[in-house]
């Protein structure tokens, strides 16, 4: 290709580039919308149009007689889940999104076949459907293709190591030391790493089943851990979950509730059963997650031993509407209050929320 076909192909590109990087845009968020609302787990998802910069190295290469028509990622998508069976599921839910390019679209594990070990990740090079292309918005991207990686945190990270250009593993590596049959091994060990965090997500899905069957026939003697506690706590508060009024996580203290539930001598779901029974509307007054609900159960259940045993000082300060409502359900909170040294938020009224402590003495 001559200078003046390569300037050509250049200027076209940076003229282009915005309209690019609106349509990878545009394609990030149908793969967002898609893979969220159908309960897809994944890690992030980006996107992104090609620099300048790159399109120029990319297109001076020999094998590209017409860059504009022939390079594929102008517009690049791509998913990361967290481990392989994740990758199946999106790709999945993306493959009919789109009008996908079967001959250019590859996955990478299969190129390398079965005694060999590299870069993996599913790459598919698509345009939007005609039905898609129709509307207003979408008219400006006819004839206009992207390309969708999907891949796991530890081939991204291995793509990252491998493949950047200005890093030390870049192109051929040295003979010595056994640098290049190490780097080999490193590459097999992440993949089998890979694999072995798939199995394990596997494995906890299907105890989560099982879980799940045995908390529907009432057999509850089993072990609180991350996953029983959430699948029981699902299926007990379920009508308060659908109604958004619990929302089901921990906020990443699965292990601190956990603690405090043991210290509190609840080891297993039937300890916390015998709690709950089926009052589940008791332990509601407010909006909350699993971590706050599993401490109102508690503190409402015996709110002596909760402080005594299971507390241990993990939170301070106490909110009025929380004051109020278990004093309505006949608890001392003056002394509780004073004992811990649980003082209001720095913005709550002084005597308002000493009026709420007053309606111990008026019940």
């Amino acid at each position: 290709m001559s200078d003046k076909n390569i300037d050509d192909a250049i200027s076209w590109y940076i003229k282009m580039r915005p309209v690019y990087k609106n349509l990878a845009n545009k394609v990030e968020s149908i793969i967002r919308e898609v893979l969220t609302n159908s309960g897809a787990s994944y890690y992030t998802i980006t996107s992104r149009a090609k620099e300048i910069e790159s399109f120029t190295i990319k297109a001076n290469k020999e094998k590209y007689k017409n860059p504009q028509q022939e390079i594929k990622d102008l517009a690049g998508i791509r998913v990361i889940t967290y481990v392989k069976s994740e990758v199946n599921n999106c790709c999945e839910l993306i493959k009919p999104l789109f009008e996908l390019d079967h001959f250019h679209s590859v996955d990478k594990t299969k190129e390398l076949g079965n005694d060999k070990v590299g870069y993996r990740s599913i790459h598919y090079v698509a345009k939007l459907t005609e039905d898609r292309l129709s509307l207003p918005e979408y008219q400006i991207f006819k004839d206009m293709g992207f390309e969708i990686q999907v891949r796991t945190i530890l081939e991204h990270a291995w793509a990252d190591i491998s493949h950047d250009r200005n890093y030390k593993f870049n192109g051929v590596l040295p003979p010595d030391n056994d640098i290049e049959r190490r780097f080999s091994l490193a590459a097999a060990t992440l993949e089998l790493v890979d694999r072995e965090f798939d199995n394990l997500a596997r494995e906890i899905v299907v105890y989560g089943h099982e879980v799940v069957d045995k908390v529907n026939k009432d057999e509850l003697n089993i072990e609180i851990n991350t996953t029983s506690l959430s699948n029981y706590l699902d299926l007990k508060f379920k009508p308060f979950i659908d109604r958004e009024i619990v929302e089901p996580t921990f906020n990443n203290k699965s292990k601190e509730i956990i603690d405090e539930l043991n210290a509190y001598g609840v080891s297993n779901l039937s300890d916390l059963e015998l709690i709950i029974k089926e009052n589940t509307e008791k332990f509601i007054y407010e909006r909350t997650n699993f971590l706050g609900l599993l401490r109102d159960i508690m503190m409402l259940n015996n709110i002596t031993l909760y402080f005594e045993k299971a507390w241990s000082n993990n939170w301070t300060g106490i909110e009025k509407n929380m004051v109020k409502y278990y004093v309505s359900r006949g608890i001392n909170m003056s002394e509780i209050i004073d004992k811990y040294d649980l003082s209001e938020d720095e913005d709550d009224d002084e005597e308002d929320y000493d009026f709420f402590l007053d309606e111990e003495e008026v019940g």
